[in-house]
């Protein structure tokens, strides 16, 4: 009987989740044919630019909504659920408020910084400018997209956020290359800053037509001290988690003085990332799914859930290890004959973590959905303590390997402890409803 259940539930699950999925892998693939057509087309040096920008553009991202996005996630779905409308209404644009001024205030210091304290003829400098005019926007649509998801629209808002930018990012790099205009890092950068800010008006005239009436009509209601708090175990993972993904390229560029190492590394990690999508695709629906039996007590649930999510991405998580382990260099090859050979140990490694990283994904957002914060900050901070002496150490004798070896250690330390610390926490939960319940029945 249960497992006719948790067969039916997962080919639901497939039928619900296969158009996110679908949309994730296209706007991945329009992502890498960018990142293959600027490392051809641009030199070394500025690929190299380009790479750390957009590094630095992430981890920038990130940090502006100060965990707000992700909590959304989890606490915007049960507003609605309620019928709680001003405190839903007010909780929108308590995180718009906090990303937008946040990202004004980083982005002006990110562009004095580069413009400060880089050297003049360094064509990292411009890039960086760039990076800090567009994040208002850029981060904007980070935080939208989790709204509008949050509100049960995610396939539009994955459409809107991984198919449209990358898809007119690549259309404005590919009409000044037939114009035969000069393409640098900068004007790279700066062709993402137009598509963030295009996107964010079409994703917020999306959330204006996917809310209710009465969150429309109704005055908003502010709880700033509880969303605060709420948000703050959020931004501490998502922050280490940016930094682990980020380091890696920041590590290159400060301590290998080799513009083909920090272009290796990019092409290994951009192509392992291509499993990462199943992670942020699905997530986005199993993370709304995850709040509400959440809120419902509903243990079993989450737990066939859970089931679902892993037979569903184990077998496509399988055939990449596998094709990542035999044929590194064959698939680093759009990237050009050098990234190929110089990545190609650096891709085995990374995509052994990147695929299991996909498969306990949504085991850190299960203990911060359970206000397990403590054991939330020790985790991560010990994975980013840990990748920050492994890159010190590996990175100047290793390159690209040394840092992926680094980034793949760190990774698979925090989502592996993540994953046994929600196993135990689950099964101490439902031992306890059972205690609680057979001493309801006895009385």
């Amino acid at each position: 009987m249960i497992t006719g259940i948790i067969v039916s539930e997962t080919l639901e699950a497939r039928t619900r989740l296969t158009p996110l999925i679908a949309v994730a892998v296209a706007g991945q693939a329009i992502g890498y044919g960018l990142s293959v057509l600027l490392a051809r087309r641009l030199s070394f040096q500025e690929f190299e630019a380009y790479v750390v920008a957009s590094a630095a553009f992430v981890l920038l991202a990130t940090f502006a909504a100060r965990g707000t996005e992700k909590y959304t996630l989890v606490q915007l779905p049960v507003l609605l659920e309620r019928g709680e409308w001003g405190l839903a209404k007010g909780f929108v644009r308590f995180g718009a408020r906090r990303t937008i001024l946040t990202a004004i205030v980083t982005g002006v210091l990110l562009a004095l910084w580069s413009g400060w304290f880089r050297n003049s003829g360094d064509a990292v400098r411009l890039a960086l400018i760039a990076t800090g005019l567009s994040l208002p926007a850029g981060a904007s649509m980070h935080y939208a997209v989790e709204v509008l998801s949050a509100m049960g629209r995610p396939v539009r808002a994955l459409t809107i956020f991984k198919l449209f930018v990358p898809g007119l990012t690549l259309a404005l790099i590919s009409a000044l290359v037939l114009l035969r205009v000069p393409i640098g890092g900068t004007v790279a950068v700066a062709c993402w800053g137009v598509s963030w800010a295009i996107a964010l008006a079409l994703m917020v005239r999306a959330i204006g037509r996917a809310a209710p009436g009465a969150l429309r009509r109704v005055t908003p209601i502010a709880e700033p001290e509880v969303w605060r708090a709420g948000a703050r175990p959020f931004l501490v993972y998502r922050l280490a988690l940016a930094l682990l993904g980020q380091s890696g390229v920041i590590a290159l560029d400060l301590l290998q003085p080799s513009a083909v190492a920090v272009g290796a590394y990019a092409a290994a990690a951009g192509t392992a990332a291509l499993a990462s999508i199943l992670a942020a695709a699905t997530n986005r629906a199993y993370g709304r799914e995850l709040a509400l039996r959440l809120n419902r007590r509903d243990f079993d649930g989450l737990n066939r859930a859970r089931r679902q999510r892993i037979l569903m991405l184990g077998p496509l998580v399988g055939v990449f290890i596998c094709a990542a382990l035999a044929y590194p260099e064959r698939i680093l090859s759009p990237y050009g004959a050098i990234f190929a050979r110089e990545g190609a140990n650096a891709f085995r490694i990374l995509a052994v973590s990147t695929a299991f990283s996909v498969i306990l994904s949504l085991a850190p957002t299960y203990l911060k959905a359970r206000k397990r914060n403590r054991v939330t900050y020790v985790i991560v901070t010990a994975a980013g303590f840990g990748q920050f002496l492994l890159l010190l150490l590996l990175v100047p004798c290793l390159g690209a390997t040394g840092a992926a070896l680094a980034h793949a250690v760190a990774t698979c330390g925090l989502y592996g402890v993540s994953a046994l610390m929600a196993h135990r926490e689950l099964i101490d939960v439902r031992k306890n409803l059972t205690i609680r319940s057979q001493s309801e029945t006895g009385a």
